[in-house]
């Protein structure tokens, strides 16, 4: 057994495992430590006033992030998580293949799968997205259209890795000034994530070597480092982004716009 089959065989049980525990923990920490506050008297207001305080409550850091921090918005946000890591993981061709397999109904996602590259000579064993016969090295042929200019793994994949780079980068220079909010935990996070692009890239393009002992030896290292990082998620940084961020906005709303009446 090399370390494709035990990374696609014998690990999923228990990444799922230790991923369910580390959710269970996280929202039992949300439910057993909530502060109860004494409730102002609620002021009513009209619902459409609500329901715009709601989108506002979710845009008003990205607003306040893109002014006040423009390089980590361009680089941590946009280049990093909306064009980068997101598109990659959910629509990638090979990622919707696999998500189908594990998930069926996953495959409606099918034809909005992201092709790895431009064209479609390294993603000829995706037959069941996009047909053999336009993969011999042609133009992708997907719903995408003349988007795939963008929309492929190799560019998304590119601009995922400068993102995390520049994140490092960032965290590394505010560790040397001494700034807070810098964990050991972080730079984990980020080097696990740009190992997890580095060695996907690597192993879509049949790097460093062509021959299959190679081939399989790079992609069970990927899917062997993806694993790790959705089993230790929960205890990561990205949980905010996951679930803390969403969570914590919709209680803000709730508390501030809706019980309060605040604008």
């Amino acid at each position: 057994m090399d370390m494709l089959d035990f990374a696609i065989y014998v690990l999923p049980p228990y990444i799922v495992a230790v991923f369910l525990f580390g959710v269970a923990y996280r929202l039992s920490r949300c439910v057993f430590l909530w502060k109860r506050k004494p409730r102002a008297p609620r002021r009513r207001r009209p619902l459409i006033s609500l329901l715009t305080g709601l989108v506002m409550t979710f845009l008003d850091p990205i607003i306040i992030g893109a002014k006040k921090r423009t390089s980590d918005f361009i680089g941590g946000l946009i280049a990093l998580h909306i064009l980068g890591v997101i598109p990659l993981i959910f629509l990638l061709g090979q990622h919707v293949a696999v998500f189908s397999y594990w998930i069926p109904f996953y495959s409606i996602l099918k034809p909005l799968a992201i092709p790895s590259s431009i064209t479609t000579g390294s993603q000829s064993f995706f037959t069941n997205v996009i047909p053999a016969s336009e993969m011999s090295g042609t133009f992708v042929n997907t719903l995408w259209g003349p988007l795939t200019i963008i929309l492929n793994g190799d560019l998304l994949a590119i601009l995922a890795m400068i993102g995390v780079s520049y994140k490092l980068g960032d965290k590394s220079v505010r560790a040397i000034h001494k700034l807070p909010h810098i964990r050991l935990g972080d730079f984990f996070d980020l080097a696990l994530l740009l190992a997890i692009l580095v060695s996907g890239f690597m192993a879509t393009h049949h790097l460093p070597s062509p021959d299959v002992a190679t081939y399989r030896l790079v992609l069970g290292t990927h899917i062997l480092l993806a694993e790790t990082l959705a089993a230790l998620l929960p205890f990561t940084k990205f949980w905010h982004f996951v679930f803390g961020y969403w969570f914590g906005k919709l209680h803000e709303w709730y508390d501030i716009r809706l019980n309060r009446g605040a604008l």
